[in-house]
């Protein structure tokens, strides 16, 4: 881990000392000299961080040169920091050499002192170490033995499943069963494949046509009871869905006790922890007197026979020899291939060590994939003290990371047990840290650090660390931890003293989950990651504890807030020491608070800060202070949808911007004669991903000045003119584009031959267009891989059309796109078409699919088209109800 914090620093520094060169005058030489030391000692931590973990001495300096590379850090960024508070509000001419000649000489001083420190620190360190015997080492063959790692694909991240087709059968069979057994619980240890088997089980063609509702959470130990019902309400009841948020607890849990026994559900809650657990969950669900049925899985026997003492028991069998081996060979070799005797021998030794644990021998197999077999085997058997067998091979699978993968496999444990977690997300947040570095494969072809990113997040899930999950169209969407994976990545970050985890309950106590803390007397002072999860009561606001925070960690760099329960008004002055304090913010995520008001002026203060969420939040507005944010990379201001937003034109000075999710409703504030101001944007040159560009509040030529711009999000407009005003700008990477209208105008075919002015474009979202008939489709863009039309209201059938799209992968006709009666697809049409949704199109009677139409289709959704007399039977094909697949495409996820 501390080749990483060393590693990283190194690059931050060579970074600053390209990008703030101007501001580094006078200490520029000592930088480059820190830097040249830190690099130097890279090879003795490859050494040094693996032996750290059995001997005490050695990891003891690990930890002391990790704190000084932080400390480089820090000393840096201060020295910015100074110098451009220094030179804020003042004429640049004058005030710089005023500054250079009364202050510069100080600062400068001051800060070369502090460097030669460190470097007398390192270097005395660095002696210790060479005379224990540690020796710099080479990763130039780890390298080129990752480099032989199978390229990973959406088929390779299917859940694995071996040994357990018997189970599945006899839980369906009791599932269908509708006169008894009305709970099922799947009972075992952590990693026995539990969930995974649940999940075919639920997913089962058989159980489809034998349940009206579907519906399911995962619990996990630290639930929020209220989110949990409320997302199964959605799943049930989806019609409901929008009036859900205002209904009381007891009214939530009336409703869904009601459709259980009114209609055949079956609801799926994975991990259950405690008996108090279901008892705080269970008037909602039926068990007697029902056709309704209840999936669960957990790890404690007794409280499956808490939930239902008539209910079935079933735990799956550890895997024996023969299916470990089957198991082991999916993971490695997803194309069969041979193996020698000896390695053969070797692997099936090292098998025994997973007990049969699915969740062992997936790691296991990633190890394998990148390693010689025999040092895995003398690595594992050379691990000291008690540590069972199983918790030796995910250890391992850990220590053999490379240095730029530990911390972001660390970085996952900030995130609330069990969660889903949005890969573009935590992508952004690994690369605001500076753990992504774009030579980090030692590639000479120009590559994004974006792409780097996605490669590390697939490494891990190559090695089966990290379970990643796939949209419709393939790509990546959401990734989360095993929850015996996250007490590893918990372990370890906390013997690194990566990031501390606070709980902090409505009563003002803390707890603490993993501790940065780790030498005696260490207060947290030294802190650089911090999650904190607020449990808030309904019935009663409290005062958060996070004023002790802002005055204690002032060298954070990374905090997220995860906050579930009541609501929090008038907290801002509990912040204020975090902005006021903490100046090495990076990472500040914001997410789902209910705080009204402002942000205050003093988050102005943060100009380190490069990634800003307030997603789902009810803060209303931004200060002005916002443009003093130059480093700002990726800024979310999509508060929650109903508020009206308030954002200052002071965005345009944040040039740095790649990503920018503008709020769905905003205000441009400005002077109080400036009657409708428009948000200026067109200095933002950097920009990849714009979201919620409202005509009416910016202006449509500031879209053509980023000429990397690959995602556009266009909403709230009123008229068809966006296409033509678009077109003139021949967006050359634009890759996905989505129009919102709010007025429902007509489109003519003149206007729809606009889109196929983008020619790259792969994915286009249209909604709330009266289009009638589609043009030919050489009017559309030709690369288009996704295709989403809502309330077209197209009257010829658009199948003839679409379907000769060569490269279409993903369809969804939804709300009235498609008013006519019958729908047509010939042979050969939709060649490369893998999932199609049909919702709301509830004049459909008749759809005739042709042989040799749609070959590659594979999951068809089907929702409220109450007139459609049959679905046509495609081999091999999955039809499933798409409502809930269809909600997520057109509440936020429309690029």
């Amino acid at each position: 881990m501390a080749e990483s914090v060393v590693s990283s620093v190194g690059q931050t520094l060579g970074k600053l000392l390209i990008d703030e060169a101007k501001l580094l005058w006078g200490v520029e030489g000592k930088v480059k000299g820190l830097q040249k030391e830190l690099k130097l000692i890279q090879g003795f931590l490859r050494d040094a961080d693996v032996r750290g973990e059995r001997e005490q001495a050695v990891g003891v300096w690990v930890v002391q040169l990790q704190d000084i590379a932080y400390d480089a850090e820090d000393i840096i960024e201060r020295y910015i920091l100074r110098i451009t508070l220094k030179k804020k509000g003042r004429n640049i001419i004058i005030a710089y050499a005023w500054f250079v000649a009364k202050c510069m000489c100080w600062h400068v001083h001051q800060v070369g002192t502090e460097i030669d420190d460190l470097k007398t620190s390192i270097s005395n360190l660095t002696t210790r170490m060479r005379d224990f015997g540690i020796q710099p080492v080479n990763d130039g063959e780890r390298k080129q033995v990752r480099a032989l790692m199978p390229e990973p694909t959406y088929a390779y991240f299917e859940e694995d499943i071996v040994g357990r087709e018997d189970s599945i059968k006899v839980l369906v069979e009791v599932l269908k069963d509708e006169k008894q057994h009305r709970v099922v619980s799947i009972w075992g240890m952590g990693g026995l494949g539990k969930t995974t088997l649940a999940k075919k089980v639920f997913a089962h063609d058989e159980l489809k046509s034998n349940f009206d509702g579907f519906a399911w959470a995962c619990v996990s130990k630290n639930f929020n009871k209220r989110e949990i019902l409320m997302g199964i309400f959605k799943m049930l009841i989806p019609e409901k869905r929008e009036v859900v948020k205002d209904m009381s607890d007891q009214e939530l849990f009336e409703a869904l006790y009601q459709i259980q026994k009114e209609k055949r559900c079956i609801v799926f809650l994975d991990d259950i922890w405690t008996k108090q657990d279901w008892k705080d969950i269970r008037a909602a669900f039926p068990v007697m007197n029902t056709r309704s049925k209840v999936l669960i899985t957990t790890r404690n026997k007794e409280v499956a026979e808490c939930i239902d003492p008539h209910g079935f028991l079933y735990e799956p069998l550890c895997l024996s020899e023969e299916e470990t081996w089957k198991l082991l060979m999916k993971r490695i070799f997803p194309k069969t291939e041979k193996i020698t005797d000896n390695t053969k021998r070797l692997g099936e030794e090292l098998l025994k060590k997973c007990g049969g644990l699915p969740l062992a021998v997936k790691v296991l197999g990633g190890l394998l994939a990148t390693n010689e077999w025999e040092e895995i085997y003398r690595n594992i058997n050379s691990y000291l003290g008690g540590d069972d067998d199983v918790s030796k091979v995910l250890a391992l699978s850990y220590d053999d990371l490379a240095w730029y993968l530990k911390p972001c496999f660390l970085y996952l444990a900030s995130f609330p047990e069990d969660e889903e977690i949005l890969v573009k997300k935590v992508l952004h947040m690994w690369i605001a840290e500076g753990f992504v570095s774009p030579t980090a494969y030692g590639e000479e072809r120009e590559i994004t650090v974006e792409d780097v990113a996605k490669r590390h997040l697939m490494e891990l899930a190559n090695r089966g660390m990290v379970q990643v999950q796939f949209t419709m169209s393939g790509k990546l969407k959401t990734c989360h931890l095993h929850d015996v994976m996250r007490e590893l990545c918990i372990s370890k970050a906390r013997q690194g003293r990566f990031l501390s985890i606070l709980n902090i309950q409505q009563d003002h106590e803390m707890e603490e989950c993993s501790s940065s803390m780790g030498t005696e007397g260490e207060s947290t002072c030294k802190t650089r990651r911090l999650s904190l999860n607020m449990r808030v009561s309904a019935e009663r606001n409290t005062t958060l504890g996070v004023e002790q925070i802002g005055r204690t960690m002032l060298h954070l760099r990374t905090l997220m807030f995860f906050c579930s329960g009541g609501s929090e008004e008038g907290m801002w002055d509990q912040f204020q020491p975090i902005f006021i304090n903490c100046k090495f913010l990076r990472v500040l995520k914001l997410e789902d608070l209910s705080m009204r008001g402002n942000l205050p002026e003093s988050v102005g203060d943060l100009v380190h800060l490069r990634f800003l969420s307030l997603a789902g939040s009810e803060i209303e507005g931004l200060p002005k202070s916002m443009g003093n944010l130059v480093c700002m990379e990726f800024l979310d201001l999509q508060v929650r949808e109903w508020m009206m937003f308030a954002v200052p034109d002071v965005l345009w000075k944040l040039r740095r911007l790649r990503y920018l999710y503008l709020p769905y409703s905003f205000d441009v504030t400005g002077k109080p004669h400036e009657y409708r101001k428009k948000l200026r944007l067109g200095t933002l040159k950097n920009l990849r991903t714009l979201r919620n560009f409202c005509p009416d509040n910016c202006d449509v030529k500031d879209v053509g000045k980023p000429t990397n711009l690959q995602k556009l999000r266009v909403i709230n407009s009123k008229r068809m003119e966006i296409f033509p005003q678009l077109a003139e700008f021949k967006l050359k990477n634009l890759q996905s584009s989505s129009f919102g209208f709010r007025e429902f105008p007509s489109i003519n075919e003149g206007e729809w031959s606009k889109t196929s002015s983008y020619p790259y474009s792969r994915k286009l979202y249209i909604r709330g267009v009266k289009i009638e008939k589609l043009p030919e489709h050489q009017y559309l863009p030709q690369n288009l891989m996704k295709l989403v039309l809502f309330w077209s209201e197209l009257k010829e059938d658009p199948m003839p059309i679409l379907e000769k799209l060569q490269h279409l992968v993903v369809l969804l006709l939804g709300g009235d796109a498609f008013v006519g009666e019958e729908m047509v697809c010939s042979a050969g049409g939709f060649p490369q078409l893998k999932h199609l949704l049909l919702d709301y199109l509830p004049n459909l009677e008749e759809w005739r699919v042709a042989e040799g139409a749609m070959p590659h289709l594979s999951r068809l959704g089907i929702s409220r088209c109450p007139k459609l007399k049959a679905v046509p039977q495609l081999e091999g094909v999955s039809t499933y109800d798409g409502r809930e697949d269809v909600y997520s495409e057109y509440d936020k996820d429309w690029v």
